[in-house]
């Protein structure tokens, strides 16, 4: 008769062949770190200054005359949204997801795990040109060259991403 043959089928081999298979390359993905954090800071950067940019250029000067400044500025793990010519006052909430903003409306860079190198405060006027000094209309200093930010990782990694802001028509590419 029929005799018993111990061991697996050509097809039990293969299954589980190609669920490892699946199982590896999970594995694998997920081990390496492509710096997302690192590109999506950088686009959320460029985004955020953009947006102050628009407010300064959809602001309507005062009856005086005077422009309405916007700006961005940093300090050590955070940087923010001001309006106004005092960088360390009246700061406005960025659109942003909760998770990243401090209770005093700045964003949490550490939150975000990366870091930012050659920030400057940046000031723009109601027609969008970016300044790295305003006090008033004749008392001011604009952008002189490419200004650009470096977004890094926190952890130092090799990765980093440079956003630019390009002096008098303040385009960030």
């Amino acid at each position: 008769m029929f005799k018993a043959e111990d061991g697996f089928t050509f097809v039990e081999i293969i299954a589980v062949l190609i669920v490892m298979g699946v199982l590896a390359v999970v594995a694998v993905s997920r081990s390496f770190n492509y710096n997302a954090e690192v590109y999506s800071g950088a686009d959320t950067l460029k985004m955020h200054l953009r947006y102050a940019q628009t407010l300064a250029m959809n602001s309507n000067p005062t009856s005086t005359g005077v422009p309405v400044i916007w700006g961005m500025s940093s300090g050590g793990a955070s940087y923010w949204l001001f309006r106004g010519t005092n960088p360390a006052a009246n700061f406005f909430r960025l659109p942003e997801d909760d998770k990243y903003v401090n209770s005093d409306r700045t964003i949490n860079l550490t939150a975000k795990k990366i870091q930012l190198t050659n920030f400057i405060t940046i000031y723009f006027d109601n027609r969008g040109i970016p300044y790295t000094a305003y006090t008033d209309t004749t008392n001011n200093t604009p952008l002189a060259g490419n200004s650009t930010i470096t977004v890094s990782p926190l952890s130092g990694g090799a990765t980093a991403v440079g956003v630019t802001i390009t002096p008098l028509t303040g385009y960030i590419p």
